[in-house]
Protein backbone atom coordinates (compact mmCIF):
# COMPACT_ATOMS: atom_id res chain seq x y z
CA UNK A 1 0.00 0.00 0.00
CA UNK A 2 1.17 3.55 -1.01
CA UNK A 3 1.53 6.31 2.15
CA UNK A 4 -0.71 8.26 0.30
CA UNK A 5 -3.47 5.60 0.15
CA UNK A 6 -3.24 4.87 4.06
CA UNK A 7 -3.24 8.54 4.47
CA UNK A 8 -6.65 8.72 2.44
CA UNK A 9 -7.65 5.67 4.80
CA UNK A 10 -7.14 7.24 8.11
CA UNK A 11 -8.22 10.96 7.13
CA UNK A 12 -11.76 9.55 6.30
CA UNK A 13 -11.86 7.81 9.23
CA UNK A 14 -9.92 10.35 11.71
CA UNK A 15 -12.79 13.05 11.28
CA UNK A 16 -14.71 12.90 14.43
CA UNK A 17 -17.71 13.44 12.12
CA UNK A 18 -17.35 12.10 9.43
CA UNK A 19 -18.26 8.21 9.41
CA UNK A 20 -16.75 5.64 7.83
CA UNK A 21 -18.58 4.18 4.17
CA UNK A 22 -20.59 1.20 4.23
CA UNK A 23 -19.74 -1.23 0.87
CA UNK A 24 -23.38 -0.95 0.76
CA UNK A 25 -23.43 3.22 0.66
CA UNK A 26 -20.79 3.44 -2.11
CA UNK A 27 -22.46 4.01 -5.47
CA UNK A 28 -20.66 1.37 -7.69
CA UNK A 29 -22.09 3.47 -10.77
CA UNK A 30 -19.60 5.83 -10.14
CA UNK A 31 -16.92 3.39 -10.88
CA UNK A 32 -15.54 2.73 -14.32
CA UNK A 33 -14.99 -0.76 -14.56
CA UNK A 34 -17.43 -3.14 -15.20
CA UNK A 35 -17.58 -6.13 -12.77
CA UNK A 36 -18.88 -8.76 -15.50
CA UNK A 37 -15.63 -7.74 -17.86
CA UNK A 38 -13.41 -7.26 -15.35
CA UNK A 39 -13.41 -10.58 -13.52
CA UNK A 40 -11.57 -12.87 -14.98
CA UNK A 41 -10.48 -16.40 -13.25
CA UNK A 42 -7.18 -17.96 -13.64
CA UNK A 43 -5.93 -21.45 -13.91
CA UNK A 44 -3.34 -23.21 -13.02
CA UNK A 45 -2.32 -26.66 -12.41
CA UNK A 46 0.58 -29.04 -12.57
CA UNK A 47 0.16 -29.32 -16.17
CA UNK A 48 0.27 -25.77 -16.63
CA UNK A 49 2.28 -24.58 -13.09
CA UNK A 50 3.67 -21.10 -14.20
CA UNK A 51 1.40 -20.32 -17.24
CA UNK A 52 -2.40 -19.66 -16.98
CA UNK A 53 -4.99 -20.38 -18.23
CA UNK A 54 -8.50 -17.84 -18.28
CA UNK A 55 -11.84 -19.60 -17.64
CA UNK A 56 -15.04 -18.44 -18.58
CA UNK A 57 -18.24 -18.47 -16.78
CA UNK A 58 -20.66 -20.27 -18.50
CA UNK A 59 -17.87 -21.70 -21.49
CA UNK A 60 -18.01 -25.18 -21.77
CA UNK A 61 -15.47 -25.37 -24.67
CA UNK A 62 -13.14 -23.45 -22.96
CA UNK A 63 -12.81 -25.19 -19.84
CA UNK A 64 -13.06 -28.56 -21.71
CA UNK A 65 -10.01 -27.88 -23.17
CA UNK A 66 -8.34 -26.18 -20.35
CA UNK A 67 -6.22 -28.18 -18.09
CA UNK A 68 -8.99 -28.39 -15.41
CA UNK A 69 -9.63 -31.78 -13.66
CA UNK A 70 -13.31 -32.35 -12.15
CA UNK A 71 -12.19 -35.05 -10.19
CA UNK A 72 -9.77 -33.25 -8.60
CA UNK A 73 -9.47 -30.68 -5.26
CA UNK A 74 -9.71 -27.38 -6.54
CA UNK A 75 -8.43 -24.09 -4.28
CA UNK A 76 -9.70 -20.53 -5.45
CA UNK A 77 -7.99 -17.69 -4.14
CA UNK A 78 -9.22 -13.96 -4.16
CA UNK A 79 -7.17 -11.36 -3.48
CA UNK A 80 -7.35 -8.16 -1.49
CA UNK A 81 -7.02 -4.47 -2.05
CA UNK A 82 -4.69 -3.14 -4.65
CA UNK A 83 -4.18 -6.67 -5.40
CA UNK A 84 -4.18 -8.73 -8.96
CA UNK A 85 -4.78 -12.31 -9.50
CA UNK A 86 -1.89 -13.24 -12.07
CA UNK A 87 1.85 -12.17 -10.90
CA UNK A 88 1.07 -10.72 -7.02
CA UNK A 89 2.84 -12.17 -4.84
CA UNK A 90 -0.10 -13.97 -2.30
CA UNK A 91 -1.13 -15.71 -5.57
CA UNK A 92 2.02 -16.99 -6.82
CA UNK A 93 3.06 -18.01 -3.02
CA UNK A 94 -0.13 -19.85 -2.57
CA UNK A 95 -0.33 -21.08 -6.30
CA UNK A 96 3.53 -22.56 -6.06
CA UNK A 97 2.61 -24.40 -2.61
CA UNK A 98 -0.79 -25.83 -3.06
CA UNK A 99 0.79 -27.37 -6.31
CA UNK A 100 3.84 -29.01 -5.08
CA UNK A 101 1.68 -30.50 -1.97
CA UNK A 102 -1.11 -32.14 -4.39
CA UNK A 103 -1.94 -32.62 -7.62
CA UNK A 104 -5.07 -30.07 -7.80
CA UNK A 105 -6.78 -27.28 -9.33
CA UNK A 106 -5.65 -23.68 -8.64
CA UNK A 107 -7.92 -20.70 -9.22
CA UNK A 108 -7.34 -17.25 -8.71
CA UNK A 109 -10.11 -14.80 -9.49
CA UNK A 110 -8.44 -11.63 -10.62
CA UNK A 111 -10.31 -8.27 -9.86
CA UNK A 112 -7.23 -6.48 -10.58
CA UNK A 113 -9.20 -3.38 -12.32
CA UNK A 114 -12.39 -3.22 -9.48
CA UNK A 115 -9.52 -3.74 -6.72
CA UNK A 116 -7.26 -1.16 -7.74
CA UNK A 117 -9.03 2.04 -6.76
CA UNK A 118 -7.12 4.65 -5.17
CA UNK A 119 -10.21 5.37 -3.21
CA UNK A 120 -10.27 2.32 -0.92
CA UNK A 121 -14.46 2.28 -0.72
CA UNK A 122 -15.23 1.71 -3.97
CA UNK A 123 -13.01 -0.95 -3.99
CA UNK A 124 -14.71 -2.34 -1.07
CA UNK A 125 -18.17 -1.64 -2.57
CA UNK A 126 -16.63 -3.97 -5.80
CA UNK A 127 -15.98 -7.23 -3.49
CA UNK A 128 -20.12 -7.78 -3.78
CA UNK A 129 -20.67 -8.30 -7.60
CA UNK A 130 -17.44 -9.85 -7.84
CA UNK A 131 -18.29 -12.39 -5.12
CA UNK A 132 -21.71 -12.94 -6.76
CA UNK A 133 -19.55 -13.75 -9.89
CA UNK A 134 -17.35 -16.09 -8.62
CA UNK A 135 -20.24 -17.87 -6.76
CA UNK A 136 -21.59 -18.01 -10.53
CA UNK A 137 -18.20 -19.37 -11.48
CA UNK A 138 -18.10 -22.10 -9.12
CA UNK A 139 -21.79 -23.28 -10.19
CA UNK A 140 -20.89 -23.56 -13.51
CA UNK A 141 -18.11 -25.71 -12.35
CA UNK A 142 -20.40 -27.72 -10.00
CA UNK A 143 -22.98 -28.07 -13.15
CA UNK A 144 -19.74 -29.42 -15.50
CA UNK A 145 -19.11 -32.21 -12.56
CA UNK A 146 -17.12 -30.61 -9.98
CA UNK A 147 -17.63 -32.08 -6.78
CA UNK A 148 -18.51 -29.37 -4.08
CA UNK A 149 -16.86 -31.12 -1.46
CA UNK A 150 -13.49 -30.67 -3.01
CA UNK A 151 -13.50 -26.96 -2.83
CA UNK A 152 -12.20 -25.05 -0.31
CA UNK A 153 -12.52 -20.78 -1.03
CA UNK A 154 -9.49 -19.06 0.69
CA UNK A 155 -9.55 -14.95 0.55
CA UNK A 156 -7.20 -12.68 1.96
CA UNK A 157 -8.41 -8.73 3.00
CA UNK A 158 -10.89 -7.69 0.71
CA UNK A 159 -10.63 -10.72 -1.00
CA UNK A 160 -11.82 -12.42 2.03
CA UNK A 161 -15.28 -10.70 1.89
CA UNK A 162 -14.92 -12.01 -2.03
CA UNK A 163 -15.00 -15.82 -0.39
CA UNK A 164 -17.98 -15.20 2.25
CA UNK A 165 -20.35 -13.74 -1.19
CA UNK A 166 -19.01 -16.54 -3.12
CA UNK A 167 -19.89 -19.53 -0.80
CA UNK A 168 -23.33 -17.40 -0.17
CA UNK A 169 -24.07 -17.55 -3.88
CA UNK A 170 -22.93 -21.07 -4.35
CA UNK A 171 -26.15 -23.88 -4.90
CA UNK A 172 -24.50 -26.12 -1.91
CA UNK A 173 -22.56 -25.33 0.69
CA UNK A 174 -18.38 -24.57 0.15
CA UNK A 175 -16.87 -27.14 3.05
CA UNK A 176 -14.28 -24.44 3.77
CA UNK A 177 -13.87 -20.85 3.65
CA UNK A 178 -10.40 -19.53 4.92
CA UNK A 179 -10.45 -15.82 5.23
CA UNK A 180 -7.32 -14.64 5.87
CA UNK A 181 -6.85 -11.56 7.83
CA UNK A 182 -10.83 -10.24 6.35
CA UNK A 183 -10.72 -6.18 6.02
CA UNK A 184 -12.63 -4.40 8.75
CA UNK A 185 -13.28 -0.46 6.87
CA UNK A 186 -16.75 -0.48 5.02
CA UNK A 187 -17.70 -3.52 6.66
CA UNK A 188 -19.54 -4.35 10.46
CA UNK A 189 -20.29 -6.96 12.52
CA UNK A 190 -23.67 -6.47 12.55
CA UNK A 191 -24.03 -6.87 8.69
CA UNK A 192 -22.89 -10.24 7.82
CA UNK A 193 -24.86 -9.75 3.98
CA UNK A 194 -21.97 -7.78 2.93
CA UNK A 195 -18.91 -9.54 4.96
CA UNK A 196 -17.48 -12.88 5.70
CA UNK A 197 -19.65 -15.05 8.36
CA UNK A 198 -20.06 -18.31 9.18
CA UNK A 199 -23.20 -19.01 7.15
CA UNK A 200 -21.15 -18.66 3.71
CA UNK A 201 -19.37 -22.27 4.05
CA UNK A 202 -20.08 -25.68 6.59
CA UNK A 203 -16.61 -24.39 8.37
CA UNK A 204 -14.94 -20.96 7.99
CA UNK A 205 -11.62 -20.23 9.65
CA UNK A 206 -10.25 -16.94 10.18
CA UNK A 207 -6.46 -15.59 10.76
CA UNK A 208 -5.60 -11.98 12.35
CA UNK A 209 -2.60 -10.47 11.84
CA UNK A 210 -3.25 -7.31 11.47
CA UNK A 211 -7.04 -6.27 13.73
CA UNK A 212 -7.61 -3.19 15.16
CA UNK A 213 -9.07 -0.05 13.80
CA UNK A 214 -7.62 1.96 11.46
CA UNK A 215 -6.24 4.71 14.07
CA UNK A 216 -4.36 1.77 16.12
CA UNK A 217 -2.89 0.83 12.72
CA UNK A 218 -4.99 -2.28 11.78
CA UNK A 219 -6.70 -3.21 8.78
CA UNK A 220 -8.81 -6.52 9.63
CA UNK A 221 -11.65 -7.50 11.97
CA UNK A 222 -10.73 -7.19 15.50
CA UNK A 223 -13.30 -9.29 16.66
CA UNK A 224 -14.04 -13.43 15.79
CA UNK A 225 -16.10 -13.89 12.83
CA UNK A 226 -15.28 -17.45 11.90
CA UNK A 227 -15.99 -20.74 13.29
CA UNK A 228 -12.39 -20.47 14.67
CA UNK A 229 -10.33 -17.37 14.76
CA UNK A 230 -6.44 -17.51 14.89
CA UNK A 231 -4.65 -14.57 16.42
CA UNK A 232 -1.09 -15.15 15.86
CA UNK A 233 0.65 -12.76 18.64
CA UNK A 234 -2.36 -11.85 19.81
CA UNK A 235 -3.72 -10.60 16.24
CA UNK A 236 -2.59 -7.04 15.99
CA UNK A 237 1.26 -6.88 15.39
CA UNK A 238 3.39 -9.34 13.93
CA UNK A 239 7.22 -10.27 14.82
CA UNK A 240 9.47 -8.38 12.31
CA UNK A 241 6.93 -5.77 11.43
CA UNK A 242 6.98 -1.64 12.16
CA UNK A 243 3.24 -0.66 14.60
CA UNK A 244 3.97 2.38 16.26
CA UNK A 245 0.04 2.99 17.31
CA UNK A 246 -1.37 5.58 14.75
CA UNK A 247 1.88 5.47 12.87
CA UNK A 248 1.02 6.15 8.89
CA UNK A 249 4.03 4.41 7.87
CA UNK A 250 3.88 1.61 9.57
CA UNK A 251 0.26 0.90 8.37
CA UNK A 252 1.33 1.59 4.89
CA UNK A 253 3.79 -1.27 4.71
CA UNK A 254 0.79 -3.83 5.29
CA UNK A 255 4.08 -6.24 6.88
CA UNK A 256 1.74 -7.42 9.59
CA UNK A 257 -1.60 -7.85 7.12
CA UNK A 258 0.59 -9.43 4.84
CA UNK A 259 1.74 -11.70 7.54
CA UNK A 260 -1.73 -13.81 7.07
CA UNK A 261 -1.28 -15.13 3.50
CA UNK A 262 2.45 -15.87 4.22
CA UNK A 263 1.36 -17.75 7.32
CA UNK A 264 -0.92 -19.73 5.00
CA UNK A 265 1.75 -20.82 2.63
CA UNK A 266 3.63 -21.59 4.96
CA UNK A 267 0.92 -24.41 6.48
CA UNK A 268 0.54 -26.12 3.70
CA UNK A 269 3.63 -27.90 3.12
CA UNK A 270 4.60 -28.67 6.61
CA UNK A 271 4.89 -25.51 9.02
CA UNK A 272 3.45 -26.44 11.87
CA UNK A 273 1.62 -23.30 13.59
CA UNK A 274 0.79 -24.98 16.86
CA UNK A 275 -2.00 -23.00 18.42
CA UNK A 276 -3.97 -22.82 22.21
CA UNK A 277 -7.33 -22.57 22.13
CA UNK A 278 -7.78 -19.11 25.25
CA UNK A 279 -9.63 -16.18 25.82
CA UNK A 280 -7.06 -13.55 25.76
CA UNK A 281 -3.92 -13.06 24.53
CA UNK A 282 -2.60 -12.33 27.75
CA UNK A 283 -4.04 -15.21 29.55
CA UNK A 284 -2.15 -17.55 26.52
CA UNK A 285 0.94 -15.58 27.64
CA UNK A 286 0.61 -16.40 31.07
CA UNK A 287 0.29 -19.99 30.43
CA UNK A 288 -3.23 -19.91 31.80
CA UNK A 289 -4.16 -22.28 28.60
CA UNK A 290 -1.62 -25.08 28.61
CA UNK A 291 -4.34 -27.82 29.10
CA UNK A 292 -7.08 -26.50 26.26
CA UNK A 293 -7.44 -28.09 23.20
CA UNK A 294 -4.70 -27.39 20.49
CA UNK A 295 -4.73 -27.06 16.85
CA UNK A 296 -2.73 -26.39 14.39
CA UNK A 297 -3.55 -23.01 12.24
CA UNK A 298 -3.76 -22.76 8.25
CA UNK A 299 -4.23 -25.74 6.26
CA UNK A 300 -4.38 -28.36 8.39
CA UNK A 301 -6.95 -27.08 11.03
CA UNK A 302 -9.23 -29.85 12.47
CA UNK A 303 -12.57 -28.70 10.62
CA UNK A 304 -13.96 -29.37 14.82
CA UNK A 305 -12.38 -26.47 16.09
CA UNK A 306 -14.34 -23.79 17.43
CA UNK A 307 -13.41 -20.54 19.16
CA UNK A 308 -10.62 -18.56 19.39
CA UNK A 309 -6.58 -19.94 19.38
CA UNK A 310 -3.17 -18.26 20.30
CA UNK A 311 0.08 -18.82 18.92
CA UNK A 312 3.56 -16.71 18.79
CA UNK A 313 5.80 -17.20 15.65
CA UNK A 314 9.34 -16.10 14.61
CA UNK A 315 9.74 -13.29 13.09
CA UNK A 316 11.11 -14.36 9.81
CA UNK A 317 10.24 -17.09 7.26
CA UNK A 318 10.14 -19.88 8.39
CA UNK A 319 7.68 -18.47 10.88
CA UNK A 320 6.38 -21.41 12.45
CA UNK A 321 7.83 -22.53 16.06
CA UNK A 322 5.95 -26.54 15.75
Amino acid sequence: MKVFQAIVLVSLCAIPYIECKSVGDVNRSDGKADPITFTHFNLWTRNNPTSLQELFIGDIATLAGSNFDTSKPTKVFAHGWRMNGYDNDAVINLRNEFLAKEDCNFVAVDWEELANNINYYSSAANTQPVGSLTGDFLNFLVAQGLDVNQLHVIGFSLGAHVAGKAGAALNGRIPRITGLDPAYPGFSVENTDERLDVTDALFVDVMHTNSASLLDGGLSFPVSIGHVDFWPNGGIVQPGCILTGSDILAIATGCSHSRAYQYFAESINGGRFTSIRCTSYDDFSAALCNGNPQDLMGLPISTSALGDYYLNTFDAAPFSMG
